[in-house]
C-alpha cells in the first residue's frame, strides 16, 4: 500500500469517527429537548394538582423537587457528554485530518484551518462571554426545573401552618440539592466545566 493510499484510508477512518461523534452529539441534543418537554409536562401537572395536593398532602410539595433536580442533572450530564465529544473532535480528529490533507498535496498546500472548525472555534471552548447576565439564558434547559422546584418549596411553606420534623428534613435536603445544582450549573455555563475532561485510561 502506497503512502497516499494509507493517508486516504486514515482520512476515511477519521471521517467515520467524526460522523459517529457528531451523530452522538445530535442524539444527546435531541434527548435534551425531550427532557425540556418532560419538564414542561411536570410543570403542567404540578399546576393542575397543586390545589388537591395543598389540601390533602402538602408534603408532596417537598418530594416533587427531587424529580425536578433529577431532570436538571440529566440535562447537565448531556451537556458534559457533548463537551467530551466536542473535545475529542477538536483535539484528536480535526488536527490529524488537517495534517493528512496537507500531506496529500505537499506541492500545492491548502488552507485547512477552517475545516471541521466548529468545536475548536465557534463553540468557544473558553469562558462564556456575557458573564452572569447570560446565565439564566444559557442554563434555561436545566434552570426551568430548578425554578419549578423552588416554587414547589414555596408552595409548601404557604400550605402549612406548622412544619413537622419530616418537613424540616426534606427542606434541608431540598436546599442541599438546589445549592449543588446551582453551583454545578454555574460551573457548566460560565466556567465551561467538562470542556477539558481527560480521556479514559
Amino acid at each position: 500500500m502506497s503512502k497516499e493510499e494509507q493517508l486516504k484510508l486514515e482520512h476515511s477512518t477519521l471521517m467515520e469517527q467524526y460522523k459517529s461523534a457528531r451523530d452522538e452529539i445530535n442524539s444527546l441534543l435531541n434527548a435534551s429537548r425531550q427532557i425540556v418537554n418532560l419538564t414542561l409536562t411536570v410543570i403542567s401537572l404540578f399546576l393542575g394538582i397543586s390545589i388537591f395536593v395543598e389540601a390533602k398532602l402538602p408534603l408532596a410539595f417537598l418530594i416533587l423537587p427531587f424529580f425536578l433536580y433529577g431532570l436538571a442533572w440529566v440535562q447537565m450530564r448531556h451537556i458534559l457528554f457533548v463537551r467530551r465529544l466536542s473535545a475529542y473532535i477538536a483535539k484528536a480528529i480535526t488536527p490529524r485530518i488537517r495534517e493528512i490533507l496537507r500531506e496529500i498535496s505537499p506541492q500545492d498546500p491548502i488552507d485547512t484551518e477552517h475545516i471541521l472548525s466548529w468545536e475548536g472555534t465557534w463553540q468557544s471552548p473558553g469562558r462564556r462571554k456575557g458573564g452572569i447576565l447570560l446565565l439564566p439564558v444559557l442554563g434555561a434547559s436545566y434552570g426551568l426545573p430548578l425554578f419549578t422546584a423552588v416554587l414547589s418549596l414555596i408552595a409548601y411553606l404557604f400550605s402549612v401552618s406548622a412544619i413537622p420534623i419530616t418537613g424540616w428534613i426534606l427542606i434541608g435536603a431540598n436546599l442541599a440539592a438546589f445549592s449543588y445544582s446551582l453551583i454545578l450549573g454555574f460551573l457548566v455555563e460560565l466556567r465551561r466545566f467538562g470542556q477539558d475532561l481527560e480521556p479514559a485510561k
